[in-house]
């Protein structure tokens, strides 16, 4: 029986020293994952652990890392929300256009969102760090648009459920392209629009294959860094409580940094010659149009406490508004 004892506690102690791993699908050159390394960086200071950082898919692939946080094949994880749309509809909720077209809302939404986001992810054994935003998504087009019927025919680019719905309501034909093909995909005609982030406008250069950004904001769409919850549970509250706390900082970052984005990027892309439209009322008020038939969809196929979450942000928002 002592031998036992020993040899367990052996067993203990080289866990609680052994590297943990946190993956993450996008490059380091990216500003969401510069947050998300710093955070692993200081975590590892704080908590005393050794937490190595994998970026670019160069561990496992985007479609890969929930499962394999959720397994502990990793420890730490992030990933693009919608990325799990199909598994619950509370993933789809910051994706959903014209909700949250503005960073007070998306941050509004967030608090609203985040308690579901926990419970859901809870079941599947995963703790909730903090979200990682991107930038608003704008229109990047040849021509110049002013009403929603010069969209009509247009091949856009879709990388998500939600996104294909959208192109569907506005009467565009959606062309499943990765952020990696859009030049290309441009070149060949395959897409003539694209629905996306100034930064993703400025990575893929776009001043070459398209002449106007029209900064609609369809949406504000997050990334998530989440931890198995196995892992979380484990450690001291002095130890949570320190993670609660950089979680917190890191997401007050994050947002600062989205912010910061989204300016900068747009700067960037008329530097590059590319003409920033004005969204015009008639195009305004047929995004919202959309916007609302697509929360009526979600709410539709949604939980009692996924409707929830959504009609608590409407009514904070509208209090706020007021």
């Amino acid at each position: 029986m002592r031998y036992f004892f020993v040899f367990l506690l052996v067993v203990i102690s080289s866990s609680l020293t052994a590297k943990l791993h946190m993956a993450t699908p996008y490059s380091e050159r990216v500003y969401v994952t510069q947050t998300s390394k710093e955070f692993s960086s200081r975590l590892s200071q704080e908590l005393n652990l050794e937490i190595v950082f994998h970026g670019a898919e160069s561990l496992y692939k985007h479609n890969e890392i929930y499962r394999a946080v959720r397994t502990n094949q990793i420890q730490f994880g992030e990933i693009f929300i919608a990325q799990l749309s199909n598994h619950a509809a509370i993933f789809q909720l910051d994706n959903l256009p014209f909700i949250a077209s503005n960073f007070d809302d998306a941050k509004l939404l967030w608090q609203v969102q985040q308690q579901t986001l926990k419970e859901r992810l809870a079941k599947d054994g995963l703790h909730l760090l903090f979200a990682n935003p991107w930038p608003a998504q704008g229109l990047f087009t040849q021509q110049a648009i002013t009403s929603s019927e010069q969209l009509t025919g247009l091949k856009v680019r879709s990388y998500s459920a939600i996104t294909a719905r959208l192109a569907d309501h506005l009467k565009m034909i959606p062309t499943s392209v990765s952020s990696a093909e859009i030049a290309q995909a441009f070149a060949t005609g395959m897409i003539e629009a694209m629905i996306t982030s100034p930064s993703t406008g400025v990575s893929s250069r776009a001043w070459q294959f398209s002449q106007y950004y029209t900064p609609i904001n369809a949406w504000i769409p997050k990334n998530m860094v989440i931890m198995n919850h196995q892992l979380y549970s484990s450690l001291s509250q002095q130890q949570k409580q320190k993670i609660k706390t950089i979680s917190e900082n890191y997401q007050e970052l994050a947002w600062q940094r989205a912010e910061q984005q989204t300016l900068q990027m747009t700067n960037q892309l008329t530097q590059q010659g590319m003409q920033l439209a004005t969204v015009t009322p008639q195009l305004s008020q047929a995004f919202n149009a959309v916007g609302q038939k697509m929360a009526g969809t979600w709410l539709a196929e949604a939980t009692r406490s996924e409707q929830v979450t959504l009609t608590r942000y409407l009514e904070a928002k509208h209090a706020v508004s007021n």
